[in-house]
């Protein structure tokens, strides 16, 4: 019975020579002869792997937020790579921690972002080269002079033969290039006197050449009116001068038997400085005005050239080429409001407190 069964269900001939199975398609060849089903079995496969982080719940929070936190967070951003990138085909890891590192230390100096030079007033960074640099150059401009090679049309108005030194004349309608020194001169005169009233329109300006430097400068201007300073001297023989040291005061201290005698010395007030160096008051002028010809603004000596009659012989030089074919007198030259050392000088130079003094801006336009 199994037989017959078996063999009602065994295919039948004509079953079995069923319509073969179609072929595979003919193979696609790419330009360079290679099938492109095997190109894209290598080339275009791509597998993405993905690992989440261990759960590492913060402090005093529990494990369900964290949960949640990290649930709401792409998976591409959880243990992301290092940024790479690609240079002459090989792989290069950006790193993007930046190093600090600590070049001053504060420990509460009262100059600690800018110090001040004491000599030239010139406000610098310490430890900064190219800062450091800058004052170094300004500095040496400043006490020694600024350095000058010469110019190949001088105007020498007097030479010194002692030294040799040379002053030169600089007018205002002169060439470009000594316009340009003039004004660096007048900007070291600046640091000292201010700035913005040196330089006039029409101006003569004195440059003292000494050892290839500019170590002197005065700066003068024709004028029509000044006025005529009341003499404020104050004799020599007055109530300050210095007297004998007074006699000495015992003072005793007992103790019992025993006596300690301290001396005291009492010193007379010293004589103050004269009137001419250390004048700071207002100065006192007749109201009439007198005619003028030379007002003189400013004169200026490096610090390191001071105490050489340096200005002296700017005065000279001014007196005898400010007016063509004429000298003036001392006591014609008019001079701007002074300083204390200003007018020093020109007390010594005139030899009496009377001098002229005029208004920078009564000038001849």
């Amino acid at each position: 019975m199994q037989s017959k069964i078996s063999a009602f269900f065994k295919p039948s001939s004509s079953s079995s020579s069923v319509s073969p199975k179609p072929a595979d398609p003919p193979p696609i060849f790419d330009d360079d002869g290679q099938e492109l089903s095997i190109w894209e079995k290598k080339q275009h496969q791509q597998f993405s792997t993905y690992k989440r982080r261990a759960p590492n719940p913060p402090r005093g929070g529990s494990e369900c937020s964290w949960d949640n936190q990290l649930a709401k967070t792409p998976i591409s951003d959880v243990d992301s790579p290092k940024p790479e990138s690609t240079v002459l085909g090989k792989t290069v890891t950006k790193n993007k921690k930046r190093s600090y590192a600590q070049y001053h230390l504060d420990l509460g100096q009262s100059d600690f972002l800018l110090h001040t030079c004491s000599a030239c007033g010139v406000m610098y960074v310490t430890g900064d080269e190219e800062d450091e640099k800058a004052h170094k150059g300004f500095h040496n401009d400043y006490t020694r002079g600024i350095q000058f090679k010469g110019w190949c049309n001088e105007r020498v108005v007097h030479s010194l033969k002692v030294g040799g030194g040379r002053i030169l004349l600089v007018l205002d309608g002169d060439p470009p290039a000594q316009r340009n020194k003039v004004e660096k001169v007048v900007t070291m005169m600046e640091t000292e006197l201010g700035s913005g009233w040196i330089l006039p329109k029409l101006f003569k300006v004195y440059l003292f050449v000494l050892s290839a430097r500019i170590v002197g400068c005065l700066v003068a201007e024709p004028i029509t009116k000044a006025h005529k300073v009341l003499s404020c001297a104050v004799d020599g023989s007055s109530s300050f001068a210095s007297t004998a040291t007074k006699k000495t005061k015992l003072t005793t201290l007992q103790f019992g038997e025993i006596k300690f005698h301290r001396e005291v010395i009492r010193k007379a007030p010293s004589a103050p400085e004269p009137l001419n160096e250390c004048f700071t008051g207002a100065i006192l002028c007749e109201k009439e005005a007198v005619p003028a010809v030379c007002g003189i603004r400013a004169i200026w000596v490096t610090p390191a050239n001071r105490r050489k009659h340096i200005a002296t012989h700017l005065l000279d030089a001014l007196r005898k080429s400010f007016c063509m074919g004429f000298v003036l007198e001392h006591s014609q030259l008019a001079f701007s409001p002074l300083t204390s050392a200003g007018n020093a000088l020109v007390s010594n130079y005139i030899g009496s407190g009377h001098f002229l003094v005029y208004n920078t801006n009564n000038v001849v336009s």
